[in-house]
């Protein structure tokens, strides 16, 4: 239906989980708004004076102007301190970004306007949320291309004006740039969150307006590969994007391969490949992230930090690293821990003497990643010794039956198994005094650590390799702990 327009001579907000609830704003007349009577609202995170808001009537436009600690919101994008913005009729306002949520209205009364317009339906609760679908992060279609890599190992989103830059600031997700609305450890869903800090939209947009290129990188291997969760993933990331109003790519590990944090697999995939051969500076770069193995009450009442692979990221990439109290809130920088065993500080190795002139049968003890099969390949293999292996055989029987063969031909043997008790070590010991052959046994020092890290590292770079469990690790720890095993060299 085509109606004549006309002049507005009425403004209001009104309210979208209360249609009774209006705030009139009268023309040309600045109006306060925030925690005070024209709201009614005591939300103690609005400032009691939080936002101008003037009202023009010929053309409809609402002036406002956020002067309160906290970000408004316009449409799901943060509206910044100090600055004006001119709305318009049917804009959502939030009060605090992704709260406290009113549609403005323009309602006319009067003389005719000469211009024709389309008519519009009827303000109510229902037209209001389905236009803004009640989500904190509305803001129209998102622009922007999603890829995966690696069999959706690695998601990646570039927002269509994401452009590269030699100065890149990059930051984890969860715990730094945004955190549960609900208050939740992990979110409930697609919906709970909510900006962490409020200065994180302006810090964000201040270092894209020096030339920074923003960037998330994130750990969601609870995504892993449920299609629902993943699209519904994307369209939080979409959402937070809209909210801080600026581009920003972003690259999510899917799995716990090569791109989990702290691997570098993600930064290796920017700075080949999704940077436009622009070279990163380095030492220009940082980046941020609260997994930064901060011990229980690094501040009063916070709980220890889960894991410090943000900080071990930013180590192995080589960037400067802020948690992000310290970035965001400018805090004075909180004590951490750092993993017991350090790969940097590993000096060479030096083997006990294990050559002999006799007959000899060895006996490797050691869990696994402690070395004991690289120790065989590179000096016991070498020097004529047959490997026995139960992970080739498939069972104990087999390689009793092959060390049989290997005394009956007069050959060297190393039996290359964990062997952490008696009982495994015996069926081998026994054979070897039955035929007066001399055995002995190589127990690994590689430490509990150690063994940890190497068992992840084959993990990563040898996907023949299946990576086992850490209880079982614990539970050789255990077993050699008790049978308090000497290291190096025993004669049997």
């Amino acid at each position: 239906m085509i109606i004549l327009r006309r002049m507005s001579t009425k403004c209001y907000l009104q309210c979208c989980l209360n249609e009774s609830k209006k705030i009139i704003l009268p023309e040309n007349e600045t109006v306060i708004l925030g925690r005070n009577i024209f709201t009614a609202l005591e939300d103690p995170h609005l400032s009691r004076k939080h936002l101008e808001c003037t009202a023009k009537f010929n053309p409809n436009q609402l002036i406002v102007k956020p002067i309160g600690k906290c970000y408004s919101g316009c449409n799901g994008y943060a509206l910044m301190m100090n600055e004006t913005y001119h709305l318009k009729n049917d804009d959502m306002l939030e009060l605090r970004l992704g709260f406290h949520k009113f549609v403005i209205v323009f309602e006319n009364d009067g003389v005719n306007s000469p211009e024709p317009v389309e008519k519009k339906p009827k303000y109510s609760i229902f037209n209001m949320m389905e236009k803004h679908k009640m989500n904190p992060s509305y803001g129209g279609d998102s622009k922007g291309k999603w890829e995966s890599i690696s069999n959706e190992e690695l998601l990646i989103f570039t927002p269509e004006n994401c452009t590269p830059q030699t100065c890149i600031a990059s930051f984890d997700m969860d715990g730094t740039i945004i955190k549960t609305k609900s208050g939740a450890r992990f979110p409930k869903d697609k919906d709970d969150w909510e900006i962490n800090f409020n200065v994180v939209p302006k810090i964000l947009r201040e270092l894209y307006e020096k030339d920074h290129k923003i960037v998330f990188f994130t750990n969601q291997s609870g995504v892993g590969r449920d299609k629902d969760k993943i699209r519904d993933f994307k369209q939080k990331v979409e959402n937070i994007i809209k909210t801080l109003s600026i581009p920003i790519q972003v690259f999510i590990a899917l799995g716990k391969g090569i791109y989990r944090k702290p691997v570098t697999g993600m930064w290796n995939v920017l700075s080949g490949i999704k940077n436009e051969d622009v070279e990163i500076d380095i030492n220009k770069s940082f980046y941020v992230g609260d997994a930064a193995g901060r011990e229980k009450d690094w501040a009063p009442k916070k709980k220890k930090d889960h894991s410090m692979a943000d900080r071990l990221f930013a180590l192995n990439v080589g960037l400067k690293f802020h948690t992000p109290e310290e970035y965001f809130l400018k805090s004075s920088k909180n004590p951490f821990k750092m993993p017991v065993f350090d790969p940097r500080k590993l000096t060479s190795v030096e083997y006990p003497n294990y050559k002999s002139n006799k007959h000899d049968i060895i006996l490797m003890v050691g869990s696994q990643g402690s070395g004991k099969s690289h120790f065989c390949k590179t000096e016991l293999i070498p020097n004529g010794y047959v490997h026995i292996n139960r992970d080739s055989l498939k069972s104990w029987e087999k390689c009793v039956l092959m060390l049989e063969q290997c005394i009956g031909k007069k050959k060297n043997a190393v039996i290359d198994n964990t062997n952490p008790d008696k009982a495994s070590r015996k069926k081998y010991i026994d054979i070897a005094k039955k035929h007066g052959v001399q055995c002995r046994c190589l127990v690994m020092s590689t430490s509990f650590e150690h063994c940890k890290h190497n068992n992840k590292f084959r993990g990563l770079s040898d996907k023949t390799h299946e990576v086992i469990g850490d209880m079982l690790l614990y539970t050789f720890r255990k077993i050699l702990n008790h049978l308090k095993c000497p290291k190096g060299l025993v004669k049997l």
